[in-house]
């Protein structure tokens, strides 16, 4: 499925470009950074397990990364934050496929390992550092890796930073989560249970249903790290389960999919070009009766209805359309007035036109339709042209959203 979601994601490219200045830009934009985000995480080999440490000061994060290599790789402490950029833990026989990966992570800081080949291993700064440049950095990460190890110590597992600012925010992901209590050596048998059995409890009140908790001891005063293998062993589920997380990404465009024809309002027809071409005929002949101003107002009056229909982004820009409409109606009647038809000067802003304008220019009918013809095709020319650019752009963006819509509906179909 993975070269499947790649190319879907070309679709999602192609209905996000149509939509600019379509739909309103906060969705497009939240539909384009999901987009960008899902194909960094689709960018490595698919054999790959990228997981991220994420946790507080002092919870260990370090010393477990260095765990799980069997060497010092990262800087360790307790009191202050020593990991100031996030460092990559890259298998050595991966390391060339995944740079471009961490390239577009910002992850300069990497060391290669000979543990495990699927796995890569993120080691972020403390989501509690006083550095806010920290919180931001693993807030941008979290949504791009495939399963983040939430790391915590007796002392701060119940951290309301933590527990409140990240996890339960992110509940909806906790598919992707994994716990880990950290430094249990320092703890007896009993008290590490009950430690253990208050952060259950902790998790549930954040909206964790059944989370996996690890008990670790990376950095033990004696003997050698302890729940390693676990942990381990809990990763190597999350590379058996890598079509799950397939799945969820095909979610992820369905939901996407959906927020851009939501905010399309269906785009369905206004059949436009006939109604258009039949209040053109009635405004200009009641121009040519004398009665411009009204044909002027019947005109913008009809634009409004059609920007109603519309509605959205585009029924907005079609409503400053409407407005304009008007004066712009009546500058086409005073210009047919003029020997040889040339154009005047267009002062700005328009409504500084409306109070030059006479109110009811008159155009002589001398029953000369060559008149009357020219004035409808300038009127179009003028006021209908720009609609039509609107219009055949929403129809553009629809028919993007709509392509990545059955595309997505047959992949879903062929993944069941």
């Amino acid at each position: 499925m993975h070269d499947e979601l790649v190319d879907l994601l070309d679709k999602v490219d192609m209905a996000v470009a149509e939509s600019e200045g379509v739909l309103e830009q906060s969705t497009v934009d939240a539909v384009a950074n999901m987009a960008r985000d899902m194909r960094v995480r689709l960018s490595y080999p698919e054999s790959v397990v990228v997981a991220a440490l994420a946790g507080g000061t002092g919870s260990g994060k370090s010393s477990l990364l260095n765990a799980v290599a069997g060497e010092e790789l990262a800087l360790t402490g307790g009191i202050r934050p020593m990991t100031s950029k996030p460092l990559a833990l890259v298998p050595s026989s991966s390391a060339g496929a995944l740079s471009g990966y961490l390239d577009a992570l910002g992850i300069t800081e990497r060391v290669e390992h000979h543990g495990p080949s699927w796995l890569c291993l993120l080691d972020l700064p403390d989501n509690d550092s006083v550095e806010v440049d920290h919180r931001h950095q693993v807030d941008a990460l979290l949504p791009r890796v495939d399963v983040v190890v939430w790391v915590t110590d007796p002392e701060k597992y119940n951290d309301a930073s933590l527990h409140h600012g990240y996890i339960a925010p992110l509940a909806g992901h906790q598919g992707q989560f994994l716990f880990v209590l950290n430094q249990v050596d320092r703890l007896d048998e009993a008290d590490a249970r009950l430690v253990e059995e208050d952060f259950v409890s902790a998790l549930g009140v954040d909206g964790i249903t059944e989370p996996t908790v690890i008990i670790t001891a990376a950095q033990p005063a004696a003997g050698p790290p302890m729940g390693i293998e676990r942990l381990l062993a809990s990763l190597e589920e999350v590379r058996a389960e890598r079509e799950a997380v397939h799945a969820k990404s095909l979610t992820d465009l369905a939901v996407a999919a959906s927020r851009l024809v939501e905010s399309s309002s269906g785009a369905s027809g206004v059949d436009f070009e006939t109604r258009w071409a039949d209040e053109v005929v009635a405004a200009v002949d009641l121009a040519i009766e004398g009665r411009a101003a009204g044909g002027a107002h019947d005109l913008a009056a009809f634009i409004t209805v059609v920007a109603d229909e519309v509605g959205g982004e585009t029924g907005g820009r079609l409503q400053e359309l409407a407005v304009e409409a008007h004066v712009s109606f009546l500058e086409c009647v005073a210009h047919s007035q003029r020997p040889g038809g040339r154009p005047e000067p267009r002062p700005h802003p328009w409504w500084a036109r409306l109070r030059r304008m006479p109110r009811s220019p008159h155009i002589p009918s001398e029953g000369d339709s060559p008149g009357r013809d020219h004035l409808i095709d300038r009127v179009d020319d003028v006021i209908g042209n720009p609609i039509r650019e609107i219009l055949v752009r929403r129809g553009r963006a629809h028919a993007a959203i709509t392509e990545l819509a059955l595309a997505l509906g047959d992949l879903e179909r062929r993944a069941t």
